[in-house]
């Protein structure tokens, strides 16, 4: 999975260096290389869309995971995103300098504020009494400089997408960190985890964000089945200017399914094959077949979907999820993750 987003990013920030050029000199008639930078957008979020599913280790919390390093808000932060700092961002114009990344939150850079350049245009997200409002520095800059800062600021964001990604997938390799050995050998002595069970609920917890993430935010607070704690809980759904929530649905359940199966290798499906139950393992593969089919009807971003289309997904993506967080963590003896603990849903 970071093999393919790698590949798309790589692709996605060659992509945003074209339009880069040529916005350097066409300004906003750009349009051609900018499109073609939307399309390597779409293909590379879908990429990594499976990768959020995949939070062990370097790509999870280091306040939670074992060898967390809060890798994945460096590539992609949603639900913390902010617009209006991307724009004002784009009038500062610093992204070049060396120290940009490191001393700026994760909502200027990484894929969410990717979108908010190749798909914001012309106009800002920003209430009239922000500076680059209140003092006219948007203004200032036309149409063209707004086009040819978005620009720039994209190719720098895109590369570093690029860059990120080969950290975690360093992070992964036996020549870098070697995660993966950590993983596999758990329980092991040179492991970072303790013990075995300890490895593998490692993996559950990724498994789990198929209930947190997907049923309950992406999907719950666009159905109205979860409390997204605003008036409008449109407004944070994910990849708005870019119309993809639905899509991202789709490659997150692919996730799940590479987590729970494993792939072409062993997975959370062949432990429970092992110790006899094969039976929920199959069921819940058969659930997931269901959300799958359920996430491909919703023909539209989620923000827009029918009700009748939203219920019937969440329903189908709680089917899958109440049997993992029910019979396969009893069966495994898996710990359901703290911050989860508490949902009696």
């Amino acid at each position: 999975a970071l093999a393919d987003a790698h590949a798309a990013a790589e692709a996605l920030a060659a992509a945003c260096a074209a339009w880069d050029a040529a916005a350097s000199t066409a300004g906003a008639a750009a349009t051609a290389e900018q499109a073609a930078a939307q399309s390597a957008f779409e293909a590379a979020f879908d990429a990594w869309q499976r990768v959020e599913m995949m939070r062990v280790g370097p790509l999870a919390s280091s306040l939670t995971a074992v060898g967390g390093a809060d890798l994945r808000d460096e590539v992609y932060s949603w639900p913390v995103v902010n617009a209006c700092r991307v724009d004002q961002e784009t009038v500062e114009a610093d992204w070049a300098s060396a120290d940009f990344f490191e001393t700026n939150l994760v909502n200027v850079y990484g894929f969410d504020a990717l979108e908010v350049l190749l798909y914001g245009g012309a106009e800002n997200a920003c209430a009239t009494q922000v500076d680059i409002n209140a003092d006219g520095s948007w203004a200032a800059l036309g149409a063209d400089g707004v086009a040819r800062n978005r620009a720039s600021y994209a190719a720098a964001v895109s590369a570093r997408i690029v860059a990120d990604v080969t950290t975690i997938q360093d992070a992964w390799s036996p020549t870098g960190g070697d995660f993966a050995g950590s993983l596999a050998g758990a329980g092991g002595s040179t492991s970072d985890y303790e013990t075995d069970i300890s490895g593998l609920n490692a993996i559950f917890d990724a498994a789990f964000l198929a209930e947190t993430l997907v049923k309950d935010e992406k999907v719950g607070w666009q159905s109205g089945e979860t409390d997204c704690g605003l008036d409008d809980c449109g407004t944070l759904a994910e990849a708005l200017l870019a119309g993809r929530s639905h899509h991202a649905v789709v490659a997150n359940l692919a996730g799940f399914r590479a987590v729970f199966s494993g792939g072409d290798a062993g997975g959370l499906d062949d432990v429970l094959v092992s110790v006899g139950r094969e039976d929920l393992a199959a069921d819940l593969l058969s659930a997931l077949d269901g959300a799958d089919a359920a996430a491909a009807a919703v023909s539209s971003p989620l923000e827009g979907a029918s009700q009748a289309e939203l219920d019937a997904l969440y329903a189908a993506v709680k089917a899958a999820t109440d049997l993992l967080k029910g019979d396969v963590a009893t069966v495994l003896g898996l710990e359901i993750p703290s911050e989860a603990a508490g949902d009696v849903d």
